[in-house]
């Protein structure tokens, strides 16, 4: 199978104007001022959220699947201490960013990323991802490394320890069951995060919306080999959802401690898989400093 089939795309034009009317909604949870940019990519047409200035290595935020750089709102204020934060929305999923050819490997994957950092005028950022986007980040650090001055990954899927079977079981019925169905499955895969009810109220429905109308055609995060994650130079944050139903959160903890040359772990005792935005907005911005100073003590 090839062309238009391996790239995802809107279930219909209806779906369409229903799934950016929510993303622009849930874009509301951003401070001002916010700038966009698009870059261009072998991919498509990358679309990239812009906030704050500063001299301190840049952050780039990657998101998880069907969330889009809206989920960033809480934090986007805090990682933007005396630095720029820069959030990617990810081609191939419900967004403003456009696929024109299939991302079907790792490597492809990583390519893509790497043309965005490099069309952004990167030569270092920070990245900092949730699910799925903390599996692009780690494997952004295993395959082009050259531009990640750390990375910040938070319940990464499959990247430290296999799916557990109730969570692929809850993904696959999410897609096909009703809203009811739907909600109830989202609410209790992200748990309590500490945002405000208009924040998640409006996240969740751009959840929905997306499950419902838009075809996802992304690579599914295989799991990372010991090598690859005993190949990661950059310093690296895993930050896991003690109540994850996403996968086993200890075992993840102990794998990312035994592989990883310079890594740093914390399991959130009762946090599920949403980000839990008081401990991201201390823990993140105290990480980048500590690995910006590295940075600087080696140079």
């Amino acid at each position: 199978m090839s062309g238009s089939a391996e790239i995802s795309s809107f279930a219909s034009d209806d779906a369409r104007v229903r799934i950016l009317a929510a993303y622009d909604r849930a874009m509301e949870s951003w401070p001002e001022p916010r700038e966009e940019r698009d870059v261009q990519t072998g991919s498509g047409t990358t679309r990239v959220h812009c906030y704050g200035t500063g001299d301190g290595t840049p952050v780039v935020l990657l998101h998880g699947q069907c969330a889009a750089p809206a989920e960033w709102g809480p934090n986007v204020a805090a990682l933007a201490e005396g630095r720029t934060v820069l959030a990617v929305d990810r081609v191939g999923e419900p967004g403003y960013s456009t696929q024109t050819a299939p991302i079907r490997t790792q490597d492809a994957t990583a390519a893509w990323l790497e043309e965005v950092l490099a069309g952004l005028g990167l030569e270092r950022a920070h990245l900092v991802g949730h699910s799925y986007g903390g599996w692009v980040a780690l494997n952004q650090a295993v395959r082009f490394p050259g531009r990640v001055a750390s990375v910040t990954a938070y319940d990464p899927p499959r990247a430290l320890a296999p799916l557990k079977p109730g969570f692929v079981l809850g993904a696959v019925a999410g897609f096909v069951l009703g809203e009811k169905f739907q909600r109830r499955w989202l609410s209790r895969l992200i748990g309590e995060t500490g945002a405000s009810a208009e924040v998640d109220e409006a996240q969740a429905r751009l959840s929905l919306e997306a499950m419902r109308g838009f075809r996802v055609r992304l690579l599914p995060p295989p799991g990372m080999s010991d090598d690859e994650l005993r190949s990661i130079a950059a310093p690296v944050l895993v930050m896991l959802g003690g109540g994850s139903r996403v996968h086993d959160a200890r075992r993840a903890e102990a794998r990312a401690r035994r592989l990883m040359p310079d890594v740093r772990t914390e399991v959130v005792p009762g946090a599920g898989h949403g980000m839990p935005v008081e401990l991201l907005n201390n823990r993140v911005p105290a990480f980048l400093r500590e690995a910006d100073h590295g940075l600087a003590a080696r140079a």
